[in-house]
């Protein structure tokens, strides 16, 4: 049956099934999105503190730590 013969009540139906599965589809699309994105915030967050530690060790003199009383 072509869709000029298909009731309009019909034709609805279907555009309404394909409108629910692209938003279930986007939506399990922008979960995925989001939990790349708080990944990659929480390895930036890891990197920072890294190179903030990095920077503190660098800054102390091991020496003078172990010889001061």
């Amino acid at each position: 049956m072509s869709d000029a013969v298909k009731p309009l009540e019909e034709q609805l139906q279907e555009q309404q099934e394909n409108l629910e599965n692209n938003i279930r589809q986007t939506e399990a699309q922008l979960s995925r999105l989001k939990e790349q994105y708080l990944k990659v915030l929480g390895a930036l967050e890891f990197a920072s503190i890294q190179k903030q530690q990095s920077e503190t060790t660098e800054t102390s003199d091991p020496v003078t730590e172990v010889v001061s009383p």
